[in-house]
């Protein structure tokens, strides 16, 4: 029975869509992992995918450059989350395609991926993605409007130089900041206005 089962997962193992599909889930939960970091189920679920996804692609004759675009694929998609930019969603979704199309290298009677599985995957790579993005972009608005009405009028101090950007500690918390004038380490400061991310300071005597 041992046996059997055995032979089971391994065929599982050998099957290309299994090993894609495990191999895109891995790649996924290893992005959701980055930004969502801490809770140890995603890094888990990603360390599984991607290890049962390699010991499938060794035993099968798989295309590197394939594999290279699908990983250039989740880069992209990942670097998309914090630029948002349509040009990188593009650029992601094609690597995807082409990454799976070339994933196993075309001979007779060689194993093929399903078309169909791979316009799935696309589609919900762009639908998995596309929520995330909105949400980013939801949380970035939430927290400039939150952090403008908390930190504005606060003082804080100098972390690395100001000249005319640096760092600033306010609240506990380190800021971008930018300044009209350089500011030393460890000067006192007080930010006027918030700009996008970025806090803008004066030199608290300046104010005075």
């Amino acid at each position: 029975m041992d046996s059997e089962l055995v032979q089971a997962l391994w065929s599982l193992l050998t099957d290309p869509n299994v090993v894609y599909i495990l191999l895109i889930i891995g790649l996924w939960a290893a992005a959701a992992a980055f930004y969502v970091p801490g809770t140890g189920i995603l890094e888990v679920a990603a360390i599984v995918c991607l290890a049962l996804a390699i010991a499938g692609l060794t035993q099968l004759p798989v295309n590197v450059v394939g594999v290279i675009l699908i990983v250039i694929a989740g880069v992209l998609f990942v670097v998309d989350l914090k630029v948002q930019s349509v040009a990188l969603t593009v650029g992601a979704a094609v690597s995807l395609v082409l990454g799976s199309v070339f994933l196993f290298p075309p001979a007779e009677g060689a194993l093929r991926l399903s078309p169909w599985l791979i316009g799935g995957v696309t589609l919900a790579s762009l639908g998995f993605f596309g929520v995330a993005f909105f949400a980013v972009a939801r949380a970035q608005r939430l927290r400039a409007k939150v952090d403008a009405e908390t930190i504005v009028g606060k003082r804080g101090t100098v972390a690395t130089s100001i000249d005319p950007v640096g760092t600033v500690q306010v609240q506990s918390e380190l800021w971008t900041a930018i300044a009209d004038e350089p500011i030393g380490v460890g000067e006192e400061v007080e930010v006027v206005a918030l700009e996008g991310l970025r806090a803008r300071v004066k030199r608290v005597s300046a104010i005075q």
